[in-house]
């Protein structure tokens, strides 16, 4: 229940109440959001061949993110890990758009003999794994982050994946 004696400190309080609420919702939903993203592999920036992965990437397509999943769908899917950190020139950061060349270190818990250069090599482009309910987190929380561009990527994706 709000109270205020004017009107515009009410309606203050409830624009303020609305924003963290979609702001909550947004963090709840960032774990299982994937945003797309085609990288590929600068093979003359291969830092660490094997857990963890460091390699030099250039975003071929879409928005790479700390924690986005990255698989090989030439390669029937072969799950190569997850963005544990993303730098440029010696400089964290959170995300990384179309076009910038970064350097990423990809982590995989569940299979940690993920080799570059045995099981994927430079030749093949990286894809962050869709799922339908990574999609649907996308459409409902983070629909203005995206462009119009990341969403034929989406759909790009979706056709490579098989989701419906």
């Amino acid at each position: 229940i709000f109270t205020a004696d004017i009107i515009y400190h009410l309606f203050d309080q409830f624009t303020r109440f609305m924003e963290q609420l979609t702001e909550k919702r947004r963090e709840d939903a960032a774990a299982i959001a994937v945003f797309p993203s085609i990288i590929k592999i600068l093979p003359q920036h291969v830092f660490n061949t094997k857990d963890p992965i460091i390699v030099g990437v250039e975003v071929v397509e879409g928005i790479l993110k700390v924690g986005t999943p990255l698989c090989v769908p030439a390669l029937g899917g072969l799950h190569v890990g997850i963005v544990t950190s993303i730098e440029s020139n010696g400089r964290e950061q959170e995300t990384a758009r179309k076009g910038s060349s970064v350097a990423i270190k990809i982590v995989n818990e569940t299979n940690p003999t993920i080799t570059f250069g045995r099981q994927f090599d430079a030749s093949h482009s990286l894809y962050s794994t869709l799922s339908r309910a990574s999609i649907d987190a996308l459409k409902s929380h983070f629909k203005e982050k995206l462009e119009n561009e990341d969403w034929r990527l989406v759909v790009k994706l979706k056709k490579i994946f098989n989701i419906i």
